[in-house]
Formats: C-alpha cells, structure tokens, sequence
C-alpha cells in the first residue's frame, strides 16, 4: 500500500483548480478570470440572492457562486473583454453592502472574521443591555413596589414620568444600537430586495413610533393613557442582537477543523548553516531559530523530538525517525520514515531529532494546498440550497403581507371584549402583527445548508478525505452503485512478475532487454513491474535506455512507441514490430494466439494473475504472470457497503478469468472485464441510466424509480474519463494528478476503508441539513400562526412580540448547534483486515 506522504505528494497543487479541476483545456486561462470578493453585511439567503443577481446581471459575467458562510464571499467566473473586479465591488455596495477583493491572506482569515463578527454583535449587545434592563424594571417591575409608584402617576396630563423615562431609554437603543438594522433594510428595499432587516426594522420602528404617537396624542388631547411599547421595541433589538452574537460565535466553531490546519504549522523553526571549514565527513552546523514565514526552499532544518514539522520537505539526516500525520491523512500510527523520504509540514515528529531539507514552502506547501481545498469546497453551494435560495426570495414580503394581514384581521373582526381596558384596539391588534413581523426568521433557511457543509467538509479533511465541493458531498450521499478500479483500488498498485515464459527461438537475455527498453517508456504499473522484474534477471537495477552496464550491455532503443490505453503498448526494435501487452492487443494486430500459448494463459488468469504477452515479427515471443495482491481491507469494505445499500461492481481492464477471480475475494458480484478506458466511461453511463421496464403493451418506458446515483473509485490516467463521468469520482490519493483532478473525493490515505467513510460522512451531513430545513420550515409554520394570535380566542394569551424575537434569534442559534453535532462525527469502526471473517463484519457494522 502506497504510504500516506506519497498519497499527499498528489494533491499538492490541485487546489488552485479547487473543485472546477477538469473543466477542458483551457482550464488555466479560466482560472486567471475568477475574483473571489468579501462581502460584508449578508444575514440570511435574501441576502446571498440579492448578491447573486446584481452581480449576474453585469455583463460579462459568466458565473457567480454566493456563500454566506464561512465569511460573506463571492466568486466571481467572467470575461475579462468586458468587465472587472472594479464592476464588482461597485454593484455589491449599491446592493447594500460594502465589499472588497479578497487577497491570499484574508481568504485564510474566516476564524478572525467570524471573530470580529461575534466581538461586534457582543458590543451592541451590551449597549443595548444598558438601556434596556432599565426600561424592563420600570415596565414589569417598579409598577408592583409601591414607593416607585409617584413614578406612575401623572406627570404631563396623564402621562407618566415613567413613561418619559422609558421613552429617553429607548431612544438610543432604536437610532443607534439598531442603526445597523435599519441601514441594512434601507440598502435592501433600495434595491428591490428584502431580507431579515427588513423585518427587524419595521417591527422595531413600528413598536417604537406607536408609543411615540400614543404619548403625543395623550398630551395634545387629554385622554387616559393606556400602555407603550418601548419594552417591545428595546427588548426585540437586545434579543435579536443576542441571538447574533450566539449565532456568530457558533458559526466560528464550523469552520474549527480547518483553523487546527492552519495552526498545525509551528511559528518557528530551527534553521541549520554548515560551519566552514568543518570535516565533510562529519558535518557541524550553526542553529539559529527563525520564523517559519521565512524558510527559504532548500534550507536545512532540524526536527526536535515532540516539535511539528516547520515545512515540507526530505529527510536528509536522521536515524528511528517516526512522524504522526494524523492531523493531514488520518493515520492513526507514526510512519517509520528513512533518509530521502518525504515529510510533510504540520505533521508531529515522534521519534528523534532529524535533519531534513526544505522543499515545498508558504503557498505551496501540502498543508495550504489541502486548506484551500477545503476552503472551495465550502464555498461551492449544494443543489439542496438552490430550495433556500427559492424561499428566501419571497419569504420577507409574504411575512410582511401576512404581518399586514393578521393586523386588519384582528382590527376587524376582534370582539370588543376582548380588548384589555386600557389598550385602544388599534393599539391592541398591532401587536399581532409586529409578533409575526419579529417572529419569522429567513437566517435559519439560509445557514441551513452552509453550516452542516463546513462542518462536514472539515471532519472529513481531518480524516484524510478531502472534498472539492458540496455538490459531491451531496450526491455521495445520496450513492446507490459504486464502481471499483482493480489495479491500485481492489489492489495495492505494487504488481510484481511471479513468473515468465519463453515461447520463442530467442535468448532469455536478448528477450529481456527488448522488453525492458520497451517498458521502460511506460508509466503503467504493470509496465513497472515487468521492467523491475527484467532487470533484477538481466543483474542490473539501473539499467537506463541505452546505458551500459559494467558487464558491457546495453539495453536497444525502442522506436516509434505507442501507448495502448487499458490493453500495453506497441513500438519497434530495428524496425521489427513489437507487441507487449493483453491477449486482446495482440489479436487486433492479427498475432496468431497458438494451443500452448492459449492454455498457459488460462492458467495464469485462473490463477488471479494478470498475464503479460510479448509479440515479435507477428509471432508470441513469450509472457509475464503478474499479480497484484488484493488490499486486506477489500473484501471488509465491499461488505460494509452492501450493509449500506450499496451495490459494488467491478470495472477493469483486465481479462475475464482475473477479474472474476479478484471479485470473487472481494464479494462482488458485479463484473465487467475487458473494458477500454472510454468503455469505462461508458459502462458508467450505462448503471447511471435510470431503470426500464416493459408496459402490458409490450413497450419499454423509463420506470417511476429514481435513477442510480453511481460513484466510481479509481486511481489511474485510464480511470479519469470514468471518474468524470461518474456521479461521484473518488480519488486514491497516491493515484496520477488527472484521477486526482477528475474526482470529486481526494482519499489522502489510500485506505479502501475511506471510501466507507466518505459515503457515510456524505449520508450524516445531508441528514443533518435536511433536519435543519425540517426545524427552520417547522419553526415558522407553528411560530407565524401562533404569533398571529391562533390561540387568543382560548387562551386570552397575547405573547409579547419580544418573545417572538427572542424564539426568533433562537431558531438560528439552533440550526448552527445541529450542524456543529457533526464535529463529534465518528468514523465506522474499522473494517475487516482478514478476509472470510463474516460474523465480525455483522459486530463492525452493526451500527448500520
């Protein structure tokens, strides 16, 4: 199995392609066309949608991505012929809000900027505090202490002085504590738009200018003052900004997985410079401790016992070496680690103090190219948000319509005895509709999504499964059929030669060489194992095309060499043709596949291995018997999927006999052998169309099933169409860059186990989401009627539109604690190691 660094070695520089990796040619040239903007001052989906259509609407705009989460951003895709980031930032702050282009730095900011928010939310909430506990005693409390009752008489008419002192202390609370509401409202209607400040504002203002009212019209004309409102208006901004604060600190606790990626890497290292002069074979160094900002690529560094790794780099000097890259991969035990072997930076060294040579530093280092990974993925929106954005786009006016309403209900037809003495019935019926006004909340609707995402996006970077976007993670969820890979999925990718035979009139060494130069200009890992295995016979490990070994041979060029997708290759050796490669090659080439060959070749693929022909002149020269050994964990987790509903097919092109033999180990049922790299592609097509069936007329239609959700796991160049292809692409992480870059899941370790992970991470954070949208619609149908006044008739209870916006700011505190419960995620216990074990597969997965 390919170590955990090797794995981390692929994904180092895919983020800047982040999840828009294979997007055609021309991929580069889209990338220089993205902005990403901050965006300041979004609350809720109203928001997100009103940045989304100004911006839309510029021309030259291609694509926008809006995200509320993990800070206020927007993606920007255009032609750069037309428009600019300056066209930009001009619309969103004519939309309402302020925004700016978004550097390196502050993109990596969303802890500091979830900080600043909830420090700020905090301060007004504390001004408002001030204010508005007063304004609750002479409310609810002096009235009942009989010496504060000169308080309550009459001082202006019949206005009391209690009633000048609450006025005086909901002044600043509604013009300067709430300012920021009422802007915010402001900028929204001037733009055609409405979100939650629209509502804070009108109930807030509404509660607040009717006591204002009240009270001139009590002096100017002597009537008997009934009540004021200032205790709603106060109390409504103290609760909502409470709410805020909670909600923002809450927020920040989302995005904790990738501020511990962050921090992992120390602040200091300890730089090493040779002392001149010393003895070469016994190096002196200088230390001297510099901030990790500053490594320099090809600094010597030295690792203390227990310290973090300050970059990626080789080890140069070291002897029991062992570092812990749990925190990066998700392995759980330290990895024995050798001179020039590869360490990565943020990982803990566990073992002695070593020397190692800085390679990948700052923005190309593992750990900021796995962190802005994670980063787009969060930003990237699931479909199942596409519902939020539709609701929120009418929700304001129709809460405001329905505020409307349920006051000229009540105006109308509330009975007489009904109003409390001292209320007017206007007066009394308002407070209806300033409730329901105060009690609807667009915010719980639009962090449903976001939050559950970051959350479960950054458990699974801290196990290793990297996620380009939320538009995998909801689909993988959602996974019916999932497709295996052989070479270097099922198995370990490390194939190695069990045997060779000569069928030919040709020398052992003569036939060697000609296919080891031939092999040598193959990536394959079969190509690599018969090479490998052909110069171990020939006696010399480092045999290169046309150098010359010490016993004087050479290997021979090989001429005009064509790679063969999924069946070898094909090239020339003095002009002579040679073949090296599947049964299937050779015969399209019109080689003529003998008895004896044919039965040798049977046995090996009976045998679970792959064979290898070699055709020379248009006859079969001889061949390979090749295995590759199956991961122990295979046949575990083929199990633990079909425990899951999910069925597993195989994908391979390799012959009948191997793939059947290789399934049947695993468990699986499914086969399909023999495939191009395009019929990869293809078979995928095929499982992913929905189901048929025949009709009583004998004709076929599409049947009422939904159609499979199919995820293909792969590691190779050939399985990248597949991978694209698939619903979801899932990546071995020590496969090539193109699988890596096709897929939408990144499995750091590659452990097969991760694939079980990654589906049933998917599954829990889209559950989760769904039970968000469950709460926030659930809360506003039972929160609005009940507001509205359903149960006064009974009851004779009017509840107070404070309490409405206190249940209010508690319905998106609420949604942000249920996503943050994926953080106490835990992976399925580990999966079989043994193969043929079945009753501890039922105790391993029990819990499904």
């Amino acid at each position: 199995m390919a170590s955990s660094s090797a794995a981390t070695e692929r994904v180092l520089h895919l983020a800047s392609e982040g999840a828009d990796a294979i997007e055609g040619a021309d991929a580069k040239e889209a990338t220089s066309n993205v902005t990403k903007l901050l965006v300041e001052g979004m609350t809720c989906s109203a928001c997100t949608g009103a940045v989304d259509g100004v911006l839309s609407n510029i021309d030259g705009v291609e694509s926008v991505s809006v995200a509320l989460l993990p800070e206020g951003s927007a993606e920007v895709r255009f032609d750069p012929n037309k428009t600019g980031p300056r066209a930009f930032v001009n619309a969103v702050e004519d939309a309402g809000f302020d925004a700016k282009i978004a550097s390196g730095d502050e993109a990596r900011s969303s802890k500091s900027a979830s900080a600043v928010e909830a420090e700020a939310y905090r301060s007004l909430c504390s001004a408002s505090l001030v204010f508005t506990i007063p304004v609750f005693l002479l409310n609810m409390v002096l009235p009942r202490v009989e010496m504060f009752a000169w308080l309550y008489a009459g001082f202006v008419r019949e206005v009391s002085l209690a009633t000048f002192v609450k006025w005086a202390l909901a002044t600043p609370v509604q013009f300067h504590v709430a300012n920021r509401f009422h802007r915010g409202a402001y900028k929204s209607l001037k733009n055609g738009a409405a979100n939650m400040d629209v509502l804070v504002s009108l109930a807030t203002n509404v509660a607040y200018f009717a006591s204002v009212y009240v009270i001139f019209h009590c002096v100017s004309t002597g009537h008997v003052f009934g009540r004021d409102f200032f205790d709603t208006s106060t109390m409504l901004v103290t609760f909502i900004l409470l709410g805020k604060y909670l909600e923002s600190s809450a927020k920040g606790k989302t995005s904790e997985a990738i501020s511990k990626l962050c921090n992992l890497t120390p602040n200091t290292a300890v730089l090493l410079k040779e002392v001149p002069g010393s003895d070469p074979t016994r190096k002196e160094y200088e230390e001297t401790t510099i901030s990790s900002s500053l490594i320099h690529r090809g600094d010597l560094l030295k690792a203390l016992p227990g310290s973090r790794i300050a970059a990626d780099g080789v080890l140069v000097d070291g002897k029991n070496v062992h570092v812990d890259e749990s925190m990066i991969t998700g392995e759980s035990l330290p990895i024995r680690k050798n001179v020039n072997d590869e360490v990565l930076g943020g990982t803990l060294n566990t073992g002695s103090a070593f020397i190692m040579r800085a390679v990948r530093v700052g923005a190309d280092a593992s750990l900021s190219q796995i962190v802005k990974l994670v980063e787009n993925a969060q930003v990237k929106k699931a479909p199942i948000q596409a519902f939020a954005d539709k609701v929120s786009n009418v929700f304001v006016p129709v809460v405001v319509f329905l505020a409307f309403i349920t006051w000229i209900a009540w105006y109308t037809f509330c009975p007489e005895q009904w109003i409390p003495e001292d209320e007017t019935r206007t007066l009394f019926t308002m407070m209806f509709g300033i409730a329901v006004l105060v009690t609807a909340c667009p915010c719980a609707l639009g962090l449903a999504t976001p939050t559950a995402v970051m959350v479960g996006t950054g458990v699974g970077a801290t196990n290793g499964i990297l996620m380009k976007g939320a538009d995998g993670l909801e689909r993988a969820g959602q996974v019916t059929i999932l497709v295996f890979d052989k070479t270097g999925t099922l198995t370990v990718g490390n194939p190695s030669v069990v045997g060779f035979r000569i069928f030919g009139n040709i020398g052992d060494e003569e036939y060697l060489k000609i296919v080891a130069a031939a092999e040598s200009q193959s990536e394959h890992p079969i190509a690599k194992a018969v090479l490998k295995f052909a110069k171990h016979k020939l006696g010399f490990e480092g045999y290169e095309e046309g150098a010359q070994n010490g016993n004087g041979m050479n290997l021979p060029a090989a001429e005009e060499v064509e790679i063969v997708p999924g069946e070898g290759l094909r090239c020339r050796f003095n002009g002579a043709e040679v073949l090296i490669g599947s049964k299937k090659l050779l015969e399209s080439a019109g080689v003529a596949i003998v008895s004896d060959v044919a039965a040798y070749v049977g046995q090996v693929q009976r045998d679970a291995c792959t064979c290898v022909l070699v055709a020379m002149k248009g006859e079969v020269m001889g061949s390979f018997a090749i295995t590759d050994p199956i991961r122990p964990e295979a046949a575990g987790v083929v199990a633990a999927l079909s425990r899951m509903g999910v069925q597993s097919h195989l994908v391979t092109g390799d012959n009948w006999q191997t793939a059947r033999a290789i399934a049947a180990e695993c468990g699986i049922v499914s086969v399909h052998a023999e495939v191009s790299p395009a019929g990869k592609a293809g078979k995928i097509e095929e499982l992913k169309a929905p189901p048929m069936r025949k009709t009583l007329k004998g004709t076929v239609e599409v049947a009422r099933r939904a159609a499979p959700v199919v995820a293909m796991v792969g590691d190779g160049i050939n399985d990248a169409p597949a991978l694209a292809a698939a619903d979801v692409g899932i990546a071995i992480g020590a496969g090539t860059d193109i699988a890596i870059e096709a897929a939408d899941f990144v499995l750091m370790r590659s452990d097969l186990e991760d694939v079980v992970t990654a589906v049933d991470l998917s599954r829990k954070t889209f559950r989760q989401i769904r039970l968000n949208y469950v709460w926030a619609c659930v809360y506003n149908f039972l929160a609005i009627p009940l507001a509205a006044g359903l149960l006064y008739p009974k009851t004779r209870m009017q509840a107070p539109p404070w309490v409405a916006g206190a249940a209010m700011a508690f319905s998106s505190v609420s949604v942000v604690l249920s996503s943050l419960s994926l953080r106490y995620y835990e992976r399925p216990m580990r999966v079989l190691r043994e193969i043929g074990i079945a009753n501890e597969t039922e105790m391993l997965f029990r819990r499904w």
